[in-house]
């Protein structure tokens, strides 16, 4: 069994990781960037005071954090068992308890991992604003970071730069938003 789940998790680090792993990273961490920059900015509009705005955050960092964990291995595992179903029909036999079979579950519970760790990079603009008490450094730290994965995901310059765009697109829609709502 040992050395089953030790050639399923090469499989996995192999052919699955990279993109699916790197795909939830950027899901998660721009939902906590988008969060925190929301939160902040009402917050620092509205006048509420740091401590309150920092529970506020944490706590939307805590339940996205769980939510998308959740979210993941719930559609990782469907996913996987269709698929592993599909093979099972070609080849008209079962897996279950092969490298496959344990794979597909590695595969699908470091997904859940990496989505549910990945909000938390959504503090870096909390704690730009802890740190400095700027507004702008705040909105700027999360713009940066939008960039940033923008760049992690796609495959080519092209598909790379565009994400980037669309992501800090999406920072930018949601502080006007908060600031109409706000105002």
């Amino acid at each position: 069994m040992a050395n089953k789940l030790y050639e399923a998790l090469k499989y996995v680090v192999k052919y699955e990781l990279k993109s699916s792993i790197r795909r939830y990273i950027v899901l998660g961490a721009f939902d906590g960037i988008l969060l925190t920059l929301s939160i902040l900015l009402a917050g620092v509009i509205s006048h509420i005071g740091l401590t309150s705005i920092s529970l506020s955050i944490y706590s939307g960092i805590i339940a996205t954090a769980i939510s998308s964990t959740w979210n993941a291995l719930v559609v990782e595992l469907g996913e996987k068992k269709t698929e592993l179903e599909k093979i099972e029909k070609q080849v008209l036999k079962s897996l279950k308890g092969t490298i496959y079979d344990y794979s597909a579950r590695i595969a699908a519970a470091l997904a859940a991992i990496a989505h549910g760790i990945s909000p938390f990079l959504g503090l870096l603009v909390l704690y730009a604003y802890e740190y400095s008490h700027s507004t702008m450094l705040s909105l700027g730290v999360g713009i940066s970071s939008l960039a940033v994965l923008g760049l992690l995901y796609g495959e080519g310059i092209k598909a790379k730069i565009s994400t980037m765009v669309q992501l800090i697109v999406a920072g930018i829609i949601t502080a006007l938003i908060t600031l109409l709502v706000i105002k």
